[in-house]
Order: C-alpha cells, then sequence, then structure tokens
C-alpha cells in the first residue's frame, strides 16, 4: 500500500511514540469505572464521547485511529465488537498488549483511514477520537460513509480553533515539537459542518477554555477542577464556545439529510 506524504509523517511520529511508552501495561479498574457509563454532563470530553456511545453490546464499532489502544480497551469491555485500525504498526502492538491486559477481544488493522479494507455497510459506529485532523476530510468521509451501515453513527472528538486570538496564545505555549506531525492541525467549526453533511448533528458540546491546558501544567491537582469551570463557563456564558479548543459531535447517518449552516445546533448555540 502506498501512503501520502502526511500519512508517512504519521507513521514516523508515531514510532517516536511508540518508543517511549515503556511502562508496563496493566488493567486499571479506575479508568474502566470512569468511561463505563459516564453521565451525559461530565466535563471531561473524552468522557462525554463515551457517554454518547450509549448501549454498543453487539454492535460492531471501528476504533478510527485506535493508538495504544486505551479508549478501544473501554469500548470492547462494554461488549462491542471492535475493530481497532491505525497506520503505525508500533502502536497497534500496544494496543494487542493492552487489550490482553484488560481480558478484551478486539480485532485490528494496520494500514490508511482512507482505505481501511473493511467491508461496506460493515460498521454500527465509528469512535473518531482526535483523528480528523491528521487527514484530508473529503478523503476520510467518503471511505467511512462506505463502510457505515444505514443509519450508522459517528463521534467526532477534535481540537477546534475557531478563534485567530487563541490559535496564536496556544502557539506559545512551549511543546515537544516532535509530539505533532507536521501536517496536523486543529479544525474549524465549518471544517466540522462538512463532515456532518449527510448525517444528523442533534449532540454537539464544546469544551477546554484556554485556561484549562495552562492549569494542567501547573499542576495535575487542578485538572478536575479546572474542567468543572470550564463546563460552568460554556454553559452560562455560550458566547465563551468561540474560544473552547475541543468540540465532541454524534453524527447519525441519514438518507437525504443535508446539514446546513443556518440548521446547526452550534449556530443557535451562539458558537
Amino acid at each position: 500500500m502506498s501512503f501520502t506524504e502526511e500519512e508517512k509523517a504519521e507513521i514516523e511520529r508515531s514510532a517516536i511514540e511508540a518508543a517511549r511508552r515503556t511502562e508496563p501495561i496493566a488493567m486499571d479498574r479506575a479508568q474502566l469505572a470512569r468511561y463505563a457509563d459516564p453521565p451525559r454532563d461530565t466535563p471531561f470530553p473524552l468522557e462525554y464521547a463515551f457517554h454518547l456511545l450509549g448501549d454498543v453490546r453487539g454492535r460492531t464499532i471501528l476504533d478510527y485511529g485506535c493508538g495504544a489502544g486505551e479508549d478501544l480497551v473501554h469500548i470492547a469491555a462494554r461488549g462491542a465488537d471492535v475493530v481497532g485500525l491505525d497506520i503505525s504498526p508500533e502502536l497497534v502492538d500496544l494496543a494487542r498488549k493492552r487489550a490482553d491486559a484488560y481480558n478484551v477481544k478486539a480485532r485490528y488493522i494496520v494500514g490508511s483511514g482512507y482505505q481501511t479494507g473493511l467491508p461496506s455497510a460493515s460498521v454500527d459506529i465509528v469512535f473518531a477520537i482526535a483523528i480528523f485532523h491528521h487527514l484530508d476530510l473529503a478523503a476520510a468521509k467518503e471511505e467511512l460513509c462506505r463502510i457505515l451501515r444505514p443509519a450508522g453513527v459517528i463521534i467526532v472528538q477534535e481540537p477546534v480553533r475557531d478563534s485567530k486570538l487563541i490559535t496564536w496564545l496556544l502557539s506559545v505555549i512551549p511543546y515537544r515539537r516532535d509530539e505533532i506531525s507536521p501536517f496536523e492541525r486543529p479544525l474549524t467549526r465549518v471544517q466540522l459542518d462538512r463532515i456532518s453533511e449527510g448525517f444528523s448533528c442533534k449532540s454537539i458540546r464544546r469544551f477546554r477554555l484556554p485556561f484549562v491546558p495552562v492549569a494542567q501544567r501547573i499542576s495535575s491537582r487542578l485538572v478536575r477542577s479546572a474542567y468543572v469551570m470550564d463546563a460552568w463557563l460554556l454553559r452560562t456564558f455560550p458566547f465563551l464556545a468561540h474560544f473552547a479548543t475541543v468540540e465532541v459531535r454524534k453524527l447519525t447517518r441519514q438518507t437525504n439529510f443535508a446539514l446546513s449552516f443556518d440548521q446547526h445546533p452550534a449556530r443557535r448555540n451562539g458558537f
């Protein structure tokens, strides 16, 4: 299989990430409980994404960009038939080891997000956590629409930057340059709307105002309080969603459905 330049860069970055993960992999029961049935009003974006999954017992779920399997094991523990897809063989190997440690079963594909190799109309839910911002959106969406069953669902969580000021502020926060590939970039509301076209988008939330990553860097003890404050601010002052840096959506496929900007829930909430 031939890969694009973007995919080659991601393979290189992922190999570095996998090499750094030298800690033993063991079951974390607290994490299992955390993602088993998160509440709707959780202040954490990933918990909200897991809440949107609902009852997945017996359903086929693609963990799209499964990485080292952190999400995959929680989906499998909830009774789903999970397929983990990632372009990095090193990360998929870690996902296998993690699934063994959690005593759950999954299937794995090492390959491109544009050519999954899965049969058409074979997947009930695509769990896509922080993956689209690595990809060509049109090509990725075309493949996901091919493999999704009628009324299939995509759960999307992505970094977003609608504010130029926030983009600049976050650019000056120091980070390791080799933690990202040169092609990845946060998305905008407009790009997420394009992904959402042809789907019903009834569940959408913004998270993570810029003070949250600052609190994370100061002390891990501040994280929960920062997210709780973040949720309160976004709920109380909806206009602040323009400055939030993570968005979660649940997209349900519908025949002949076109999502226009005026119809979008985000428009009504002041994004």
